[in-house]
């Protein structure tokens, strides 16, 4: 099997002029050169550079003055793409998203008891031949699938504490999925791939530090520092549901509000099912989002003060109306109680991605090593 790889690379320098541009959606060579300490030569031959590979775009507008007129730079939304692919108990979703974290496409597949992973791939590359043909992509600017794995890396991030998805116990991920798709694979654990998304495309993409708390299946987090993630040694930094071990007693998991629900007679299968319900309409929800509040207020706490960030993103893979109610809970006189007139609090912020995050993350994986500057500026 012939393996589709971008022929794209760039420069040290070219990944910094495209993390200036991303940050400010519109600049000039000018302004690169500034902030670059670079001279205005040296910023224009660099942006011709990528104006070739078809990264950005140059509009020129009227100075308003005598002289040339002002050439502004973007970034080209059509540039670059990936998919992204994430699961639930009873779904797989599938994503074709572009560089700057805009879905082009998406679809959700329906799981039998979990596929097996021949007929998952097969779902997977049914999809990605659609949407290149579709949107008569390019397979060169495809840069390859982004997988968001439920479960926590063992030894060596080839395989996954499969707790929540015993079919992929025990198997070498990168093998199984390589072996059957025509692109290049990356992985992350669900949560890390949220985070990595709202950094992309959602509510942390100007923040140069943030934690990121994922109620899915379980609860989990993630780290960005110096707007990179923060993988730790095997790839499960933000584990953030330690607090928590037990999974017999309530805590503030996706797992634990489907159960609590289920027990109060409401038919909740998938996290799918909770996007009708409303916290007014729905006493038992009520009380789950007041206790899930409550128990998250102290380890979020000692997570503020011990990474001291921009904000910590509430997100996962709960609608984000339940989200908010669980941000607004938090977000009392109890948080960084004992010094939070002495020392700043992070804003506790809710991804603006919601239960999608997970795949525009995924599929970003692809272009982390690409076009992310590996600074900040």
């Amino acid at each position: 099997m012939e393996l589709v790889m971008t022929k794209i690379e760039l420069s040290k320098s070219e990944r910094l002029v495209l993390e200036i541009i991303r940050r400010s959606q519109i600049s000039t060579r000018i302004e690169i050169a500034k902030i670059l300490g670079f001279s205005t030569v040296q910023a224009t031959k660099l942006t011709k550079g990528l104006l070739e590979k078809k990264l950005i775009l140059e509009n020129v507008t009227p100075s308003g003055a005598r002289g040339q007129p002002t050439k502004n730079i973007s970034l080209n939304p059509d540039g670059l793409y990936a998919i992204g692919v994430s699961f639930t108990a009873e779904h797989i979703e599938i994503g074709l998203v572009n560089w700057l974290g805009i879905i082009k496409s998406n679809t959700t597949v329906k799981l039998k008891k979990m596929h097996s992973l021949e007929a998952l791939c097969h779902s997977i590359e049914e999809f990605v031949e659609n949407a290149i043909k579709n949107h008569r992509l390019a397979k060169r600017k495809l840069c390859g699938i982004g997988i968001s794995l439920p479960g926590d890396f063992l030894k060596g991030r080839r395989k996954i504490n499969a707790v929540y998805f015993p079919e992929m116990e025990d198997v070498d991920l990168l093998d199984a999925f390589s072996s059957r798709l025509h692109y290049p694979v990356f992985f992350e654990n669900d949560a890390t791939s949220a985070t990595w998304g709202e950094f992309v495309a959602g509510a942390g993409r100007k923040l140069n530090h943030f934690l990121f708390i994922h109620i899915g299946h379980g609860i989990g987090g993630g780290v960005i520092i110096d707007r990179r993630i923060y993988r730790g040694t095997n790839g499960n930094a933000g584990a953030f549901g330690a607090p928590f071990p037990d999974l017999s007693k309530a805590r503030p998991s996706g797992t634990d509000l489907l159960k609590h629900l289920q027990e109060a007679g409401e038919k909740t299968d998938d996290f799918v099912d909770l996007r009708t319900l409303t916290i007014e309409g729905c006493a038992p929800l009520e009380t789950w989002i007041n206790n899930a509040s409550q128990q998250l207020i102290k380890p979020l706490t000692v997570l503020a003060r011990a990474f001291d960030p921009d904000a910590v993103i509430i997100g996962g893979r709960l609608p984000i109306h339940l989200l908010e109610a669980i941000a607004k809970g938090v977000n009392t006189e109890a948080f960084c109680q004992a010094d939070r007139n002495r020392l700043p609090v992070p804003d506790i912020l809710v991804t603006e991605l919601g239960d999608l995050g997970g795949v525009i993350g995924a599929a970003s994986l692809c272009l982390e090593n690409i076009v992310f500057a590996d600074k900040t500026i």
